[in-house]
């Protein structure tokens, strides 16, 4: 027999107090003298021996009342009736959403942490456990009852909540029988399907921690436009979402800089819905980037602080290459501003080949024969062909990889955007519906294959189009830009369509923000030097990532272990490559989560699972679980007190 509270056994002790009452009395002794007693005498014994067995019984029937009473409440449980585990696992959800309240003044995993403890206490002494958190790994050993409650000091948040089948396949590598309290919020949005493994004989106790399901405002998303890079006012397109199910008014949005408020307003947002608002900033106010949106959203604060980083204005080099008696003056104006573009240009027979292994954009201008030893650029960099009256068809095949004619149509034909949802066009217009009827062309050359079409002719014929060489592209117009062949060098198109071109189609602008949950960053750099050290700081935060870095790119592997949220620095060396911004998913701030009477449903599905309601038996859990309800010892312990209390009343009254 074992007890699960054997520090009770202490108030057998209280046992010695009737007893030394009834040996020391301290009643004082009148004599009474009498001119005879001898029938006195006789009749003292007589009556002596009965008071004497009196209170003998009475003694006994209270010692025994408060024996049974004491070892009722130390809970004794015959070691056979012991669940038969081979240990105690206690899964904690220690995500973002058990940062909600759950009474005034107490949090979600505070009252998870504090039954957890009591579970602990309450636990057989020999009982052996594992703490488990979303970032924790299962550890080699089993935990004595210390050293679970010592683990339970340790438990913090975490940004990476883990569904319940994640949970199960950790913990499955422990033991085929386990009692698995399983303590959560059960958010909808991450705990996936309940299920145990098949021929798993586990004890799974799911309790519901209840934290309040209120509404809550959080930012979804945001974004800057492409074509907004290279502009001194800036906009931040910003979603909002209200996740629960009621309205909210005046939610007051900040948009602060180096600790420095640039953009604020207020919105209201209805239950259940979303809202695109826009922040506006002068860029004078940025200047390392680092940036993020703040929220005044009570009583959910996990997820009111959104970290961006906005993309570098890095001076992008341009490149423009053409014969020595022509080249498109045009192109060289939309490429004169030296605030974002380092502009030059090379007559064909003489080309600075280093310049173009640096260029990030080079233009093909007018070129009839395209020298084979540009081929080797295509991996290096993004280009652009605008083709000559007359064209060498085999080096024009060759450079592109794809069949070319030369054609002449004889009129000028509009012009129509193939395709507005192209990625290539975000940024560039803000409606879905852009009208260039006015805009014509007569082509020169046809260009057949695999091909991205982006611009074309009524004909669906292509007028720009760009083909895809080693992860960088080929741009190319139908004809050249002269006023006898086109007139888009006039449209108010032609600016946006040559800026996108040498941004690289959202390739080479940075997000201004990642996910914490995805496993890789993909990022655009060309000042990496692979013989120096990689690091990410964020203050007193540094790890040491796993990359690959390839043509410019560079793929960076997030680490395992749990972080927080904000504004990083990535440095190569004592070069600082990028800052980036890293947030929480968001998947967390959707609040709705499983009611008590749901998961009871899900438990009747599966025989290994029993859903408590922590609210209504919080007291009798820990007592419930660790035995079979159907044997308790305690109750008859109980039934033992009350008769001898009742066999005390007895034997005064009728003795």
């Amino acid at each position: 027999m074992t007890f699960l509270y054997p520090s009770v056994l202490w108030g057998l002790l209280l046992l010695l107090i009737p007893i030394l009452i009834h040996l020391f009395s301290f009643r004082k002794v009148i004599k009474v003298v009498f001119p005879s007693i001898l029938f006195i005498e006789e009749l003292k014994n007589e009556t002596g021996n009965r008071t004497n067995l009196k209170h003998l019984l009475v003694l006994g029937s209270r010692l025994l009342f408060m024996f049974f009473i004491i070892l009722a409440f130390a809970q004794p449980i015959l070691k056979s009736q012991l669940r038969p585990t081979e240990g105690t696992l206690i899964y904690i959800d220690n995500s973002r959403s058990m940062s909600g309240e759950v009474a005034a003044g107490q949090i979600g995993l505070s009252k998870a942490l504090e039954f957890s403890d009591d579970l602990i206490n309450r636990a057989p002494a020999d009982t052996k456990f594992q703490i488990l958190t979303n970032q924790s790994s299962m550890a080699l050993s089993w935990l004595s009852k210390k050293g679970a409650l010592d683990k339970l000091s340790d438990v913090r948040f975490s940004n990476d909540p883990k569904s319940f089948s994640q949970i199960m396949k950790k913990a499955s590598a422990l033991s085929q029988s386990m009692l698995f309290f399983y303590l959560s919020d059960f958010q909808k949005s991450t705990i996936g399907s309940i299920e145990t493994p098949k021929n798993m004989d586990w004890q799974i106790k799911l309790i519901k921690i209840p934290v309040d399901n209120v509404s809550n405002v959080y930012v979804d998303t945001a974004y800057m436009e492409v074509a907004q890079i290279h502009e001194v006012q800036k906009e931040i397109s910003v979603k909002l979402k209200n996740s629960g199910n009621d309205d909210r008014k005046d939610i007051q949005i900040k948009l602060i800089s180096e600790n420095q408020l640039i953009s604020a307003l207020s919105v209201d947002i209805n239950a259940e819905s979303e809202s695109n608002l826009t922040l506006s900033f002068d860029e004078s106010y940025i200047r390392e980037g680092k940036m993020k949106i703040e929220l005044v959203d009570y009583p959910v604060y996990f997820d009111n602080t959104f970290y961006m980083s906005l993309p570098s204005t890095k001076v992008s080099k341009i490149i423009h290459i053409h014969p020595r008696e022509y080249f498109t003056r045009a192109v060289e104006k939309v490429y004169g501003n030296k605030t974002y573009f380092q502009y030059s240009r090379f007559n064909e027979d003489a080309i600075d080949y280093r310049e173009i292994q640096l260029a990030d954009f080079v233009i093909l201008d007018g070129i009839e024969n395209i020298p084979q030893s540009f081929d080797r650029y295509k991996n290096y960099n993004d280009f652009l062909i605008i083709p000559s009256k007359t064209i060498d068809k085999a080096s024009y095949q060759r450079f592109l990889s794809r069949s070319v004619h030369q054609i002449s149509d004889s009129i000028a034909i509009g012009l129509n955007i193939k395709d507005l949802n192209d990625p290539f066009f975000s940024g560039i217009f803000n409606t879905k519906e852009v009208d260039i009827g006015l805009l014509k062309a007569k082509r020169n050359i046809e260009v057949n294959g695999r091909l991205n079409v982006l611009v074309e002719n009524k004909f669906e014929k292509a007028f720009l189009g760009n083909v895809e060489s080693n992860n960088h592209y080929i741009y190319f117009f139908s004809s050249p830009l002269t006023s006898e062949f086109t007139n888009i060098t006039n449209h108010a198109t032609f600016l946006p369509l040559m800026y996108k071109m040498s941004l690289g189609v959202n390739r080479y602008i940075q997000p201004l923000y990642y996910d914490i949950s995805q496993q890789y960053m993909r990022i655009t750099t060309r000042d990496f030097d692979s013989s120096k050290k990689m690091r990410v700081l964020n203050g007193d935060v540094e790890w040491f990532p796993n990359y690959q870095y390839i043509e410019g790119r560079l793929l960076l592997e997030l680490p395992p272990f749990d972080f927080k949220s904000g504004n990083y620095e990535i440095i190569n060396g004592d070069i600082l490559i990028k800052r980036i911004a890293l947030n929480a998913s968001r998947v967390e701030s959707e609040m709705e989560a499983y009611t008590n009477s749901e998961l009871a449903e899900l438990g009747t599905k599966n025989k290994n699972i029993d859903c408590i309601n922590i609210e209504k038996t919080e007291n009798l859990i820990a007592n419930e679980s660790f035995r079979d309800s159907s044997d308790d010892l305690s109750k008859f312990a109980l039934i033992l007190s009350l008769f001898f209390i009742l066999s005390e009343s007895l034997f005064i009254r009728f003795l």
